[in-house]
């Protein structure tokens, strides 16, 4: 439980900072909505994108694991559609955003093991 909710308060810093980064193209309202943002980004990762990656298995492979990134754009938008007060501007910056979260989400946890 304590590992699950880690693992949530770091996508939350996350996701600040990304949007933090993307200015006006993803937005939130408050601390709350982008902490339920995260939660559904998380959860829908875990659920839903292994799903969405077996049916598009052939494109994942000839995109080398790139089209991971189109699939966590489609999550962003949908968290974008669920939780009230957090939003991001189209397809094209969720998938910035799902980058984006990537690397900071490396970096992050890089730093959070002291480098090693």
């Amino acid at each position: 439980m304590r590992k699950l909710l880690l693992s949530w308060a770091v996508n939350t810093v996350v996701l600040l900072i990304v949007s933090l980064l993307l200015g006006s193209k993803m937005e939130y309202e408050g601390f709350l909505s982008l902490a339920a943002a995260a939660a559904v980004i998380g959860v829908s990762n875990r659920i839903l994108a292994p799903v969405i990656n077996f049916f598009t298995c052939p494109i994942y492979l000839l995109t080398l694991g790139l089209s991971r990134f189109l699939v966590t754009g489609l999550l962003i938008l949908l968290a974008g559609w669920l939780v009230k007060g957090f939003q991001v501007s189209g397809y094209f910056w969720a998938v910035v955003a799902a980058v984006l979260i990537s690397v900071t989400t490396g970096i992050l946890e890089e730093l959070l093991k002291g480098g090693s």
